[in-house]
């Protein structure tokens, strides 16, 4: 490789993180200046597609203010969209395995309430990697950071802005994978499986320590749903829409009180056995 390539790849990695701090830090001078203090809030992460994406459009359509992170917000094209025809949206870039960006993030929303902060942020991960014989354990800490740790962060980092607003819910997105019951006889898909498991423990152990100040916490699953994730699982079933998916999640976090068992729940309403 000869030194001009060296230079010239340097120069272009710059400008590619140059352009990632601009489009995280573009909201943060202002953060809320569009908000509708009249309207409630809601915190979603990992919303540039899929489930993520419709949960935003949902909450934007039904008048909501509208926290709506990604990792690579200079991709996110439909979201970036979405917010510049709303100033009711605001994106922020956030990788939830980033505990500095998270805590970062909870202080520039410091004093603004979130009614609801939903965790849908989420990784498959390298299906190759999770069978049995050819176990990948860089496969495994991806995966359960995304999908474990980064949603416990986040219920910590932003407990006090919950714990400020009307609503008071932290949600977070599971799956009937994460079953002992259900998957007992399934192979693949294990590090995944894992995590859903993970984390629906560790949420109830946040439920567990939030619920005398008031703080619903609780596990809902998306149902099989049209995304990429879907897709790269190799499900070739009956799915529904996003759209479809986040009206009816939507629709059980609304109903949601501090007596939910906190038990995961299907976005048909059906309790998922653990």
């Amino acid at each position: 490789m000869t030194m001009y390539t060296i230079l010239r790849n340097a120069f272009l990695l710059a400008l590619s993180t140059l352009a990632i701090l601009s489009c995280a830090t573009a909201s943060s001078g202002n953060q809320a200046g569009g908000f509708d203090p009249g309207q409630p809030t809601v915190l979603i992460t990992g919303s540039n597609r899929g489930i993520g994406l419709a949960l935003t459009r949902h909450y934007a359509g039904a008048g909501w203010n509208v926290i709506a992170t990604a990792r690579n917000p200079v991709k996110a094209d439909e979201l970036n969209a979405l917010a510049a025809g709303d100033p009711t949206v605001i994106v922020e870039q956030l990788d939830v395995t980033d505990l500095e960006r998270i805590n970062g993030l909870a202080d520039a929303y410091q004093g603004v309430p979130v009614d609801v902060l939903i965790n849908n942020a989420a990784v498959l991960g390298d299906l190759g990697g999770q069978f049995y014989g050819s176990l990948d354990y860089d496969q495994f800490q991806w995966t359960m950071a995304v999908n474990v740790f980064g949603p416990m962060a986040m219920a910590e980092a932003f407990e006090p802005h919950v714990a400020a607003s009307k609503q008071k819910k932290i949600l977070t997105l599971t799956s009937g994978l994460g079953s002992l019951t259900l998957m007992s006889k399934m192979q693949g898909m294990t590090y995944y499986r894992i995590s859903k498991a993970g984390v629906n423990m560790g949420m109830r152990a946040i439920r567990a320590n939030l619920i005398k100040d008031g703080i619903i916490v609780a596990l809902i699953a998306p149902g099989m749903v049209q995304t990429q994730l879907l897709a790269d699982s190799g499900y070739t079933g009956k799915a529904l829409t996003p759209d479809e998916s986040a009206a009816g999640m939507a629709g059980i976090i609304a109903g949601l009180t501090l007596d939910d068992s906190g038990k995961p729940t299907n976005v048909d309403g059906k309790t998922i056995p653990w």
